[in-house]
């Protein structure tokens, strides 16, 4: 579910800028109001200073939904349950989409996890150089630059979406690597031989703090 909703975000958002990019289409009956409206919003936004707020807003949240996982922060559960909520949506641990949890290791998950914003970033990088490609193949010639100079600026075109895309998945990369030294101990009984104590990652159950295992997932 996660996964189709970040795909259908990027592939919208790519849309949304090629829509944005045809001025011509400011003139039809049905988009051309939106296009307009878009118009009128980067105006207010940009007049309105908003860039520094939106920034504010981003830190806000990054702290706000690592405060209990991360920084083991005591709060009241009128404030912890929409944090919690929000980071568990935000959460790009898609590595149960393709096999059950129990399949994989929290070391291929953390893998899995790290590298999911990179394969976005990947393909938001992807649809800008597709979409410069696909205009200057459309333009007749005599074209004013070569297909790899269209395809560095394509490269820029999304650039800030992907710097978006960092800002959004740093609180969730981060809380899954720190869950990495979460561990639950237990006091356990052998027969005839004194109390000991064991832990456990609480993330998997099966790999046992102190163990060369675990200095392999947080080393």
């Amino acid at each position: 579910r996660i996964v189709g909703l970040v795909l259908g975000l990027c592939v919208a958002c790519g849309l949304a800028v090629w829509a944005y990019s045809m001025t011509a289409w400011r003139k039809k009956t049905f988009i051309g109001p939106l296009l307009r409206f878009a118009d009128r919003s980067v105006k207010y936004y940009v007049g309105g200073g908003m860039t520094a707020k939106v920034k504010i807003l981003f830190g806000f949240y990054q702290i706000s939904t690592v405060l209990s996982s991360t920084y083991s922060a005591r709060l009241p559960d009128k404030y912890t349950s929409w944090t919690d909520n929000l980071a568990n949506a935000i959460s790009i641990d898609w590595s149960g989409f393709f096999l059950p949890e129990q399949c994989l290791g929290y070391g291929m998950r953390l893998l899995a996890v790290a590298l999911s914003p990179v394969a976005l970033i990947a393909l938001l990088m992807g649809t800008g150089i597709a979409l410069r490609l696909y205009y200057w193949r459309a333009a007749p010639p005599p074209r004013e630059r070569s297909w790899y100079a269209e395809a560095a600026l394509g490269l820029l075109d999304l650039t800030p979406a992907g710097l978006v895309l960092i800002f959004c998945f740093v609180p969730s990369i981060s809380a899954s690597i720190f869950r990495s030294w979460s561990c639950q101990a237990y006091t356990i009984s052998p027969p005839n031989e004194p109390l000991e104590q064991v832990s456990y990652m609480r993330q998997d159950a099966s790999v046992e703090c102190g163990t060369s295992e675990h200095d392999s997932i947080t080393l």
